[in-house]
């Protein structure tokens, strides 16, 4: 498969994830569309939604300790490398805190594997955690 294979499975569980943050009933059946049964988003430790969220209902959780911490979040110059089961992105991420109203802007990386086109495994690599943590204090 081409990398515009693996630019759609990014695409559709970014489509998956602003439906499940913009719906009202939070229903997170509708998650398992992008998203495994078992998989798990691994956020480093030093974050406010550090740690590792594990199942549909994890990542529900994550989202929500995330639109707790961040008003906005901004992908730009995105892009995506690999095959459909093993996919690398790097984009330049702008985000609001939501305590301070202060904004950021930096290089963001993920490694993502999925399986049958759903996400098994995530790895998000910040450019600056602790410039992250000043912007909300």
């Amino acid at each position: 498969m081409t990398s515009l294979d693996a630019r759609a499975i990014v695409d559709r569980m970014f489509a998956v994830e602003m439906a499940f943050l913009t719906s009202n009933e939070k229903d997170i059946r509708q998650l398992a569309r992008a998203f495994a049964d078992d998989v798990v988003v691994r956020e480093p430790a030093s974050l406010p939604y550090g740690g590792d969220w594990r199942g549909l209902d994890g990542i529900a959780r994550l989202f929500d300790r995330m639109n707790d911490v961040w008003s906005n979040m901004d992908l730009k110059e995105l892009h995506v490398t690999g095959a459909p089961d093993r996919i690398h992105l790097s984009c330049t991420l702008t985000m609001v805190a939501r305590s301070t109203g202060k904004s950021i802007t930096q290089p963001f990386c993920e490694f993502l594997r999925f399986q049958d086109g759903r996400l098994a495994e995530g790895i998000p690599f910040y450019y600056d955690t602790k410039e992250l943590l000043d912007i909300m204090a």
